[in-house]
């Protein structure tokens, strides 16, 4: 575990400058026993392909496959670079500059192509710095100029020697080299390096205590230039603090080992032939793998899970590294990369970012009539539902500021109208997102609802509560009643009980009145058509005149009594007119009466009720005046 018994920080500033795009890339992967750090200057002006970020990528890929500080290995990685660029120059030739990195924590090998520049001190001095592929650097090789003189020479620009280049790749390996604690290493494109001299960098490093603060105040020397137009620039520190050490190697015990191999395979002698035998059965296992794999591959591009595709591509093309098919590389790689074209747009179109899903899928347009396994009428179909897709957006997103604003009615609206159009358009990834807009909605449409409920449940509560003090318990308990309803609509028991025992308070204080009522001399309430019966107006002539005449309307109130129900708490106060008037019958003469208490009750009743009537309604004694004459 190397890493773990070093340390080894980075820290890197990569900026457009003037320009939109920055069209530098840098990026460093670092594993248990070996980093690499990669930086690459785009050289060319394609406009869709970033040629400094495929090489980088490139070579991470390989250098994660299998980490190695060979010149053999790193090489490799360069050339399959190479091709990558060759095989995407379609439009202009892809060009890049490249410096990678490499250490195992105690030693460093660095590979160059161009004129990214590596920069190595030392107990702050420069202890070395690579050399360019550039013209400038050759006439300086040939003592034609000072070396300090290829960062300003008008030919620095003038590369010999790419990434891209037509007649292959050339590029500079640089032997290991020892590191020690405290040494920092430096990247940096041409931008970076032509306009910070050497001077500034030591002044920066003297003063930075960490990679951040090296590269942050080289970023504002070069800012401080102020230059009408500045270039992409890049900048990468890697701060050696502590270095891995190693076991000092015993060179007999080397030697004795090298012997001894020597010997057994002197010995053995066929061991030769397994070791090919058991390699061309690994090839053939990765032959196997890889036509699996490619056949997979297209199958799911044709049905259009291009997700699958993509992994499937990526294990052909891994199959055809191993047994060193490059032509089957080449196909897989671009085969990939239009699958991961594909995905991209899935995920954009997921995001609801349409613009950049209608470039990626246009990207994989134009490529994909080259190879068959993908359908150029599936993609153009899913550009064509690009418009509809973002209408259904759109309304979604009306319906996210309607829901934000309490508006949950209308946003309820949107939501099922962009959730019917993302049915009709197949845009599956919004319908399980509407389908949960819509639940939220109609749950705060069914809350306001039920608090609506809750507040109508109330008011009629709170009328219950003023006609029982009002004595109203009809009206009281006919608005207990609707509140009540109103609570088991919505499942408020709890209320519902309460109105129960306030119904039942009720219901008791009436029935406790009626009966009140029923035992008072005017507890009886006659109704119209008994009035009709009843001669009114003579009852009343001779209830003033002598009580003996009250026994004779007690049949008539008798039969009344059977046939009209008890006055309600309505006729109150003629009850009490009718009693005041049955009291003063009883004592008119001066004299007691001699009947019952039953038939005084009889004869109150009677003469009350019609005392009653007489006085409540003036038409009706009229009525019975006439009748008695």
């Amino acid at each position: 575990m190397r890493k773990d018994n070093s340390d080894f920080s980075t820290a890197f500033v990569s900026e457009a400058g003037s320009y939109i795009d920055n069209r530098d890339y840098f990026a460093f992967m670092e594993t248990d026993d070996m980093a690499c750090y990669v930086l690459a200057d785009g050289l060319d002006s394609d406009q869709e392909l970033r040629s400094a970020e495929m090489v980088v990528k490139t070579v991470l890929e390989n250098f994660m496959e299998k980490p190695s500080m060979s010149k053999r290995r790193l090489m490799r990685d360069l050339r399959e670079a190479q091709e990558w660029l060759q095989f995407e120059s379609r439009r202009v030739r892809l060009k890049a500059s490249l410096l990678m990195v490499v250490t195992n924590y105690n030693k460093m090998v660095y590979v160059s192509c161009g004129n990214v520049r590596l920069y190595h001190f030392r107990n702050g001095r420069l202890n070395f710095r690579s050399k360019d592929h550039s013209l400038a650097q050759s006439l300086a090789d040939d003592g034609r100029i000072p070396d300090e003189a290829t960062s300003t020479h008008e030919e620095r620009g003038n590369l010999l020697e790419y990434l891209g280049n037509p007649n292959g790749v050339h590029a500079h390996y640089a032997k290991k080299t020892q590191l020690a604690d405290g040494d920092v290493i430096l990247l940096a494109t041409s931008e970076m390096w032509e306009d910070v001299e050497l001077a500034e960098m030591l002044g920066a490093l003297e003063e930075a205590k960490d990679p951040v603060m090296l590269t942050d105040t080289l970023e504002e020397v070069l800012l401080s230039k102020q230059h009408r137009t500045v270039n992409n620039y890049t900048a990468a520190a890697i701060y050696v603090n502590k270095v891995f050490q190693e076991k000092p190697k015993n060179r007999r015990k080397l030697i004795k080992r090298i012997l001894i191999a020597l010997l057994v395979f002197i010995v053995v002698g066929g061991g030769a032939w397994i070791t090919l035998a058991r390699m061309a059965a690994n090839k053939a296992a990765a032959l196997e793998t890889m036509i699996e794999s490619a056949q997979a591959a297209d199958d799911y591009a044709r049905t259009g899970d291009y997700a699958k595709a993509l992994k499937s591509y990526s294990e052909a093309k891994n199959a055809a590294v191993k047994i060193n098919d490059k032509i089957h590389k080449r196909l897989y790689t671009a085969e990939q990369k239009l699958s991961q074209l594909m995905v991209d747009g899935d995920g954009y179109v997921e995001k609801a970012d349409f613009t950049k899903a209608e470039a990626s899928y246009a990207k994989a347009r134009k490529s994909a009539g080259l190879y068959p396994p993908f359908n150029v009428k599936d993609i153009e179909h899913k550009i064509d539902q690009l418009d509809s897709y973002a209408e259904t957006a759109s309304w979604m997103k009306d319906g996210d500021l309607k829901f934000q604003g309490g508006d949950y009615t209308n946003a309820l609206k949107l939501y099922k109208k962009a959730n019917k159009a993302a049915m009709e358009s197949g845009y599956t990834s919004a319908q399980k997102e509407l389908e949960k807009k819509i639940t939220e909605a109609n749950d705060k449409l069914t809350a306001i609802q039920q608090q609506l409920k809750e507040i109508q449940a109330g008011k009629l509560q709170a009328k219950g509560d003023r006609m029982m003090k009002d004595l109203d318990y009809e009206g009281a308990i006919e608005a207990y009643s609707g509140a009540q309803e109103i609570y088991q609509e919505i499942d408020k028991l709890e209320s519902v009980l309460a109105l129960e025992r306030s119904i039942a308070k009720a219901e008791e204080k009436q029935s406790a009145e009626q009966q009140k009522n029923g035992q008072l001399p005017a507890g009886l309430g006659l109704s119209d058509g008994a009035l009709n019966d009843v001669d009114a107006g003579d009852a009343a002539s001779e209830a003033s005149s002598s009580a003996a005449a009250i026994p004779a309307a007690i049949p008539a109130a008798e039969s009344q009594m059977k046939a009209a129900p008890t006055a309600s708490a309505g006729t109150t106060p003629a009850k009490k007119e009718a009693s005041s008037a049955a009291k003063s019958m009883g004592t008119g003469d001066g004299t007691a009466p001699s009947a019952k208490v039953d038939t005084n009750k009889e004869q109150g009743t009677a003469d009350s009720a019609s005392k009653a009537a007489g006085a409540s309604d003036s038409e009706n004694q009229d009525r019975a005046a006439a009748n008695g004459s």
